[in-house]
């Protein structure tokens, strides 16, 4: 040490940010408690699903699958699981008995729920888990470009559209900035109740490892490539580019290190 003095490194709430984990479980069953599991689960229990509830999930990414997951776990009778690659909705149809719809195919998810639902009333509650990356029309395309939009408000709308009259929108999905035709008046006349914000990771991290250990909750079955850590780079963009059927990448950096994620 030069000078004979000594260097201090600081670590913010390093008292309260860590979570003893039992050494009994493998890496990969706990990787995702620090984020995309606690945030599933938020999203599921802001949409207040139980026993015999119905569902609309908007994206089929990590966070996506795992609210099917956790909705089913609750209870949850009939899901339908929204996303435009087909590879992601058989996943969620075979593993979590979801009802697929490709938005690519279908070009009005929410009416085509609508027609399917019980009384053609909508879904209890619809889970937005795509955000400010939602596909939009070309308008909403060439606002973000010019920076006047910061989000699409299509899953949004279509969240919306789907539920029922005073139904809930739970949101876990990140927006940024103004968002294109958001139909405030809509959601007013059916009595919405929307549900959003940061995830509480801490809140959830208790309940979550009991469930893993009892096996109720699997996570780790959404991953579907283990790559060294040399190639993050290109898991990062099978991840980005949905090639190979990627689910979720976890990156190995060494024998008996921790794992990191995509």
């Amino acid at each position: 040490m030069p000078g004979g003095q000594a260097e201090y490194v600081r670590v913010p709430k390093a008292n309260v940010g860590p979570f003893k984990v039992p050494l009994t479980l493998p890496d990969e069953k706990v990787l995702f408690l620090t984020d995309i599991l606690p945030t599933a689960w938020q999203a599921v229990k802001n949409a207040e699903i139980k026993q015999g509830s119905s569902v609309a999930i908007f994206g089929a990414g990590p966070v996506g699958l795992l609210s099917a997951a956790c909705a089913r776990f609750l209870g949850a009778e009939q899901i339908y699981m929204i996303d435009h690659n087909d590879y992601r909705l058989a996943f969620a149809r075979d593993r979590y008995g979801a009802i697929p719809i490709n938005f690519d195919k279908i070009d009005d998810p929410a009416g085509w729920i609508i027609d399917h639902s019980e009384g053609r009333r909508g879904v209890d509650a619809v889970i937005d888990a795509i955000g400010f990356e939602a596909k939009g029309s070309l308008t909403e395309t060439v606002l973000s470009n010019l920076k006047l939009e910061g989000s699409s408000g299509k899953a949004l709308r279509q969240c919306i559209a789907a539920v029922r009259r005073g139904g809930i929108v739970s949101v876990p999905g990140v927006y940024a900035g103004f968002i294109h035709g958001f139909l405030f008046g809509d959601a007013f006349d059916k009595g919405l109740t929307f549900k959003m914000g940061q995830t509480h990771v801490h809140a959830y991290l208790p309940e979550l490892l009991k469930l893993i250990e009892q096996g109720l909750l699997t996570p780790e079955e959404i991953v579907t490539h283990h790559m060294p850590l040399e190639d993050a780079a290109r898991g990062y963009e099978i991840f980005e580019k949905r090639k190979e059927d990627c689910r979720k990448v976890i990156l190995v950096p060494g024998m008996g290190a921790t794992q990191a994620t995509l």
